[in-house]
C-alpha cells in the first residue's frame, strides 16, 4: 500500500503545472485542463489530521481563485474513511478507490490479439470512450481529458497495450513505469467489444511487460463499487487498501 501510495503521489505531483502549499495538504492545479478533475484536486498530506469542514476552508480561496468548476479532495490514508460520512453528509460525491498490488497467481490467459501501440492509434479511440461516458458533458471536456492523457507521459514513462478485433483496436490499458514500480491504468474496452475478455487480455499483458522491465512491484487502482474490481481479482490483484477521493461541483 505505502509503495503504491507514494508511486502516485508522485505522479500526480509531476503532473500538473502549479503545485499550491497548503496547511494540511497542497492543491495540484492545472489551470489549462479546467475539466479534468485529477489533475485540478487538493492533496490531504499523509498522517494529517483534519475536518472535512477544515480541508474545504482551506482548498475554497485556492480553487475559486483559480475559476474551477469544482472542488475535489483526495486522502491516500485512514484519515479518508473517517472523513467519508461527513463528506457525504455535506453533498459531495465520496468515492472509495481500491489500491490492488499483483500478489497471486496468473491464470492463462490468451494475449496473442494484443501488441503494444503508440498513442498516435489510441488517441481517436480515448476520444470515442469518453464520449460514451454518461458523465462527459461536451466537446470541450473531450479535448481536455485528451489532452491529460498526453500529458502524463510528462509525469512517467507510460506505455500502451491494445487488444484488435477485425484490425480495429477494441481495448486498451496503460502501464506506467518508475524505477522499480509499474502501475497498470485506464483498462477500458469499447462498448460493441465487451464481454470478450479483452480487458483480461491487455491486463494480462501488461503486466508481464511491467515484470519483464524489471519491476518488483506493480498494482492498479479499482474502484470499490463497480464491477471489474472483481476481474482483477481473478488477475492476482489483492486489495491493500483503500484511498479517498470527494468531490462536488460549484456554481459559477
Amino acid at each position: 500500500m505505502k509503495r503504491a501510495v507514494e508511486f502516485a503521489r508522485r505522479f500526480d505531483e509531476r503532473l500538473v503545472e502549479e503545485v499550491v502549499p497548503a496547511a494540511h495538504g497542497r492543491a495540484l492545479l492545472t489551470p489549462s485542463l479546467p475539466r479534468v478533475y485529477y489533475a485540478n484536486h487538493f492533496a490531504v498530506d499523509l498522517g494529517a489530521e483534519a475536518t472535512a469542514a477544515e480541508l474545504i476552508d482551506e482548498l475554497e480561496p485556492i480553487f475559486a481563485a483559480a475559476g474551477l468548476g469544482h472542488r475535489k479532495v483526495s486522502v491516500d490514508d485512514e484519515l479518508g474513511a473517517r472523513l467519508a460520512p461527513d463528506f457525504r453528509r455535506l453533498g459531495w460525491k465520496v468515492e472509495e478507490l481500491l489500491v490492488m498490488p499483483h500478489r497471486g497467481a496468473t491464470p492463462r490467459i490468451d494475449t496473442s490479439s494484443v501488441q503494444e501501440v503508440g498513442w498516435e492509434e489510441l488517441e481517436p479511440i480515448w476520444a470515442e470512450g469518453m464520449r460514451a461516458s454518461p458523465e462527459i458533458q461536451n466537446e470541450e471536456e473531450v479535448r481536455q481529458l485528451v489532452a491529460a492523457q498526453h500529458r502524463r507521459r510528462v509525469a512517467v514513462d507510460v506505455r500502451y497495450f491494445a487488444a484488435r478485433v477485425d484490425g480495429r483496436i477494441a481495448s486498451y490499458c496503460e502501464l506506467f513505469s518508475d524505477d522499480r514500480t509499474g502501475q497498470i491504468e485506464s483498462v477500458m474496452t469499447l462498448v460493441p467489444y465487451r464481454g470478450r475478455g479483452l480487458a483480461k487480455a491487455v491486463v494480462v499483458q501488461a503486466l508481464a511487460e511491467s515484470r519483464a522491465t524489471g519491476h518488483d512491484f506493480t498494482f492498479l487502482v479499482a474502484t470499490a463499487d463497480d464491477w471489474p474490481k472483481e476481474l482483477y481479482r481473478k488477475l492476482g490483484f489483492e486489495t491493500a487498501g483503500s484511498i479517498w477521493d470527494f468531490l462536488r461541483q460549484v456554481a459559477q
